[in-house]
């Protein structure tokens, strides 16, 4: 078994809420414009808020156990994803980020992918990951 080298425990994100609060609003500010006052417009508002509340409940609220709730990196670069009922995932390599100061999305092999907001990690782990998300040999395969 190798060494963990990193490991960055995932908590809930007012970022995120707010995000998944304004996207779904939207949605429902143009699906109203669009089909007006009728009886279907109350099944896909119903959809909608089906919706919300799987998103919310997988990664803002962390109930679902397929909720990642920590990110591992060890040695030989090698990423594991730890979900809320402790199942570890096999070993993904990481393709590709995008780093601002508030948010880090990793990019997994097999269309796998993490959104971390600022807040909802430790500030100096969030600032570990952003560094080494930005050096230049993190993503060159040899």
């Amino acid at each position: 078994m190798t060494r963990i080298v990193f490991s960055l425990p995932i908590g809930r994100s007012n970022w995120m809420l707010t995000y998944f609060i304004a996207i779904h609003c939207l949605m429902m500010v143009t699906l109203m414009s669009l089909l007006g006052i009728c009886y279907q417009l109350l099944i896909v508002l119903c959809l909608l808020l089906v919706s919300f509340i799987y998103y919310c409940r997988k990664y803002q609220w962390l109930q679902s156990d397929k909720s990642i709730i920590r990110i591992e990196r060890d040695a030989n670069q090698q990423w594991y994803l730890i979900q809320k009922n402790e199942l570890k995932s096999s070993a993904y390599l990481l393709t590709s980020s995008f780093v601002i100061s508030s948010l880090v999305i990793l990019h997994f092999e097999g269309h796998q992918s993490v959104t971390i907001f600022a807040d909802a990690v430790e500030p100096d782990l969030l600032r570990q990951l952003r560094v080494y998300c930005r050096r230049p040999s993190t993503f060159s395969r040899e």
